[in-house]
């Protein structure tokens, strides 16, 4: 895998966070919408893109580096999203053919580890000192060593972004106007995939064509 640019992390890792949006309101939600999260640029008239490219593989983004993954699960995430902007009136075209949209479906793997001190469990502010207090409340204290407690966190999720390719802005950037995740136990189960996706495009009937 390559080492993934700082900007690049920044954007995958705080994926749903942007300037001028909103999250889409949360109603009525089955365990399957529940894992799905969607931020929508409300300022968006989604009905003047008519294109969209998605490549044949998913962007990879395991804590600093990046690579490109085409796995089973990969390709079904894939198609999945391809077929449901297709349903809603989008054609997609080839990334030399310049299209309206460029769908980036992504993989997010983030683990953080360390280890935390603990002190003296046995410290006794009656006494001041650490341990219990000795003969005519002098207070000996008792020595005990600093305790480390080791801990992990892991998280797993699926990503996908939509970019404005129509309107490229003048220091030749495309703007992010809708994004998505997917969180969650089973996520990655090939007879989840389909549904979760669905979720997504569910939540979102402003993102069509016409």
């Amino acid at each position: 895998m390559k080492r993934i640019s700082k900007s690049l992390l920044l954007l995958v890792l705080s994926a749903g966070i942007w300037t001028a949006c909103e999250r889409d309101p949360v109603k009525d939600l089955d365990p399957n919408d529940s894992k799905v999260f969607i931020t929508n640029h409300s300022n968006v008239d989604y009905k003047a893109y008519k294109t969209f490219s998605i490549p044949d593989s998913v962007l990879i983004v395991e804590n600093d580096r990046s690579g490109r993954g085409a796995a089973v699960q990969d390709l079904v995430y894939i198609d999945r999203i391809a077929k449901n902007l297709i349903a809603n009136g989008y054609t997609r075209v080839a990334r030399t053919a310049k299209p309206d949209l460029e769908v980036t479906p992504a993989r997010i793997s983030y683990t953080q580890s360390g280890y935390v001190p603990t002190y003296n469990p046995w410290y006794d502010p009656y006494w001041g000192y650490g341990g219990y207090g000795g003969f005519g409340g002098i207070g000996y204290g008792y020595g005990y060593p600093m305790f480390y407690n080791y801990y992990s966190y892991n998280e797993n999720y699926w990503y996908v972004r939509i970019a404005d390719l129509k309107n490229i802005s003048a220091d030749n950037k495309a703007n992010v106007i809708w994004d998505a995740q997917i969180r969650g136990e089973g996520i990655y189960q090939e007879s989840q995939i389909t549904s979760l996706v669905d979720a997504i495009f569910a939540q979102s009937s402003y993102l069509k064509a016409n």
